[in-house]
């Protein structure tokens, strides 16, 4: 058979060979490259469904993040209040004492809490003092009660509890005090629909959304599937496959969120692309079938020498010169490939001068964002009106932020002074002062030398920011925050060093903290624009030390005006 077969396409024509051996060799790489392909799609396609799961999911997150942190907020005002506890300090109150306590104390609180949270059903005061109850807002701890299934450690931590039988959560939170042995207990009562509420319009698409506790414990479940809607397709589908693209995060209570989609309205989309490849194969089938056809009527040597000119190295082949002189298909063949070649020159110049261009572009685009004639006009008038009331911290706030824009703007200009850079810095670590109500000090030590050069804008500033919010905010023990800022020159180069006595950062914290975007934009934002103005990879060096504080140094050439 394998004789007869070899046989018979010897005494083919030269022209019928080339048909056949073009075919044979053309049908399975297309084959290959057809089901590759579905292949591909169908990656890609639950990859994306998979990528759009997780952003409904993180949608979610943030929603009922959100949610949480306001009431956690709201429960720590009232727990972190002083004047609260030193009130309930008092040992066996009288009835005009614990009216007095009553009125002008605890229902003021809690109604300017209900003021900003309507969506808190209740907030009462569980206490073991010898005290009346007083409506909704005081009730003495007796057993059996709510508090009586509260895990309480004698702090002020914030901790859940869901009551499945009566649909209810509490959040609440123990105020705590060394010189009082009494227990007293923020309770916020909410009801779930106030906390999960809009999360039935997250996506179109068939889904499920479920949220339990750290006891597995169902708070919410949502599913948009509607069985007796579903198409042909979908029933038959959703019969062979009844898996889920299932994504999972998990709340800082420990409360889980499940973001799932079934896979049958995921097939929806990639049969109708599979059907479309079809078509496409068979076109291609068609067409491979009439371009082996035309070819094996022309002339291949011309052909097999522009493929090999083609086939040769990049530097050669874009330094090719002419060597096919005739005006015919194959010569028109020839000047085209030329032209592509000079083209391809052209255009690799083109995008080399367009990405400098892009990139100067964005960088100016980081620092023009905002509109400043809007700002300088805004803050001008809160100065003014602050100036008209007498209100001086409002005016001078107003006057450091005019001040801070203005000189971050910079006119648009990439570059400035270091005294204008220093003055942009002292102006944002005041603000932060006043917003910090002056909890921690600023030590600047800059050489008079060094502030003639220029340097990139918003240099400093990023790092100082960092240093107080990811620093000095965190401090737990009793040390007075302090910020340096030193600069000095050193050789040929400009060296700047920010400090802080914060909370430090660890080995593994100090390692990414320059590889990673996460919470530090800014910071890699900085070492983008060194890199891109100066050349220099490893201009910004951090040394830390976890409870001790962290030391930022950046060095960099000098530049004069």
């Amino acid at each position: 058979m394998k004789n007869k077969i070899r046989s018979v396409f010897q005494n083919l024509s030269f022209q019928r060979k080339i048909i056949v051996i073009s075919f044979v060799a053309s049908l399975f790489p297309l084959l290959l490259l057809t089901f590759f392909s579905i292949g591909i799609i169908q990656h890609f396609i639950v990859e994306r469904e998979k990528s759009n799961n997780q952003d409904n999911l993180t949608s979610t997150y943030q929603q009922i993040n959100l949610r949480l942190t306001t009431y956690e907020e709201a429960i720590s005002f009232l727990t972190s209040s002083q004047f609260l506890v030193d009130e309930l300090a008092i040992e066996n109150p009288s009835n005009f004492e614990q009216y007095d306590l009553y009125t002008n104390t605890i229902v003021p609180l809690f109604q300017s809490i209900y003021s900003q949270q309507e969506t808190i059903a209740n907030i009462t005061l569980y206490t073991s003092i010898n005290l009346y109850d007083h409506g909704k807002y005081v009730k003495k701890i007796i057993p059996g009660d709510i508090t009586s299934h509260f895990k309480l450690n004698n702090t002020t931590n914030i901790s859940y509890f869901v009551d499945t039988d009566n649909n209810q959560i509490y959040l609440y939170s123990q105020l705590f005090s060394a010189k009082n042995k009494d227990t007293n207990i923020i309770v916020f009562q909410l009801s779930p629909e106030a906390i999960f509420d809009n999360l039935e319009n997250i996506s179109n698409e068939p889904y499920q959304l479920t949220i339990t506790d750290a006891e597995q414990k169902n708070l919410f479940q949502f599913s948009n599937e509607r069985p007796e809607q579903l198409g042909v397709l979908s029933r038959i589908f959703q019969r062979f496959n009844q898996s889920q693209i299932q994504n999972k995060k998990q709340l800082k209570n420990s409360w889980e969120i499940t973001f799932s989609r079934p896979m049958y309205s995921v097939y929806n989309g990639i049969f109708l692309l599979v059907s479309a490849a079809g078509f496409i194969f068979l076109f291609a089938i068609l067409m491979l079938s009439l371009s082996i056809i035309g070819l094996s009527k022309t002339v291949v040597a011309p052909i097999q020498k522009l493929a090999d000119q083609m086939n040769d190295s990049p530097e050669n082949t874009l330094n090719l010169k002419p060597t096919y002189q005739s005006n015919d298909e194959i010569g028109k063949l020839y000047q085209s490939f030329y032209q592509m070649i000079h083209q391809i020159q052209e255009l690799i110049n083109k995008v080399y001068k367009s990405e400098i261009k892009q990139q100067k572009h964005e960088l100016r685009a980081l620092q023009a964002q905002i509109n400043p004639h809007f700002f300088y006009n805004s803050l001008s008038l809160i100065n003014n009106k602050a100036l008209l009331t007498g209100n001086q911290e409002i005016s001078e706030m107003a006057q450091l932020l005019s001040q801070f824009y203005r000189l971050s703007l910079n006119n648009g200009k990439s570059r400035l002074s270091i005294a204008k850079e220093l003055e942009l810095t002292i102006t944002y670590a005041k603000i932060q002062l006043k917003m910090h109500n002056y909890s921690f000090d600023l030590d600047i030590d800059v050489d008079e030398e060094i502030k003639q050069y220029e340097i990139i804008t918003l240099l400093i500033q990023p790092f100082v920011e960092n240093a107080i919010f990811h620093g000095i905010d965190h401090i737990e023990d009793q040390r007075r925050g302090k910020l340096t800022i030193r600069g000095k020159l050193l050789d040929n180069y400009l060296q700047f060093e920010i400090s802080d006595n914060g909370r430090g950062m660890t080995a593994n914290q100090l390692e990414n903290i320059l590889t990673h975007q996460g919470k530090h934009y800014g910071i890699q934002n900085v070492k983008q624009r060194i890199s891109l103005y100066y050349g220099i990879q490893d201009a910004i060096v951090y040394d830390s030390t976890l409870n001790i504080g962290t030391t930022v140094r950046i060095t960099l050439p000098k530049y004069t005006k």
